[in-house]
């Protein structure tokens, strides 16, 4: 391990015990360039809105390294974001679709070209959307595995 006075440099596995404070107030910033694991993960904020409280939150979890796009439209095409093109796997979208306004039931019409195109039965569209797809950029989770 070497410190440059603003950098700490390790090469190699490092253990640490106890807790680790990263910046000098505990709101520093940590860079990891691989991979990271943990037995929970949260985020830890100061309360938006009651003064000397904090919030916590924690991390949605499941057996997959998945990214979310979510919205409202009226309209009958959902455009993703133009790096899901490199960033999500296209066979494994899942689309929640909830009607806003009056019960309609809506529809996905097919998904291609990075757009989701939907419909409802009465041809009008008024949705809350919400879309999830495994990434592609990194390795699978090995969901169980022998310790």
């Amino acid at each position: 391990m070497t410190y440059d006075g603003t950098t700490f440099n390790v090469t190699g596995d490092t253990n640490i015990t106890g807790n680790a404070v990263v910046g000098s107030d505990g709101a520093g910033n940590l860079t990891v360039n691989g991979s990271f694991t943990a037995e929970s993960k949260s985020f830890d904020i100061v309360h938006p809105t009651k003064e000397g409280y904090r919030l916590r939150y924690g991390v949605l979890e499941g057996p997959e390294h998945a990214v979310y796009f979510r919205g409202n439209t009226t309209e009958k095409v959902i455009e993703l974001p133009d790096y899901w093109t490199g960033l999500v796997n296209p066979d494994t979208f899942t689309v929640q679709l909830t009607p806003i306004g009056k019960p309609t039931q809506h529809f996905i019409k097919g998904i291609e070209d990075n757009k989701v195109y939907i419909d409802s039965e009465s041809g009008e569209v008024n949705v809350s959307y919400l879309i999830i797809s495994e990434r592609i950029d990194v390795e699978k989770i090995i969901v169980e595995y022998k310790a």
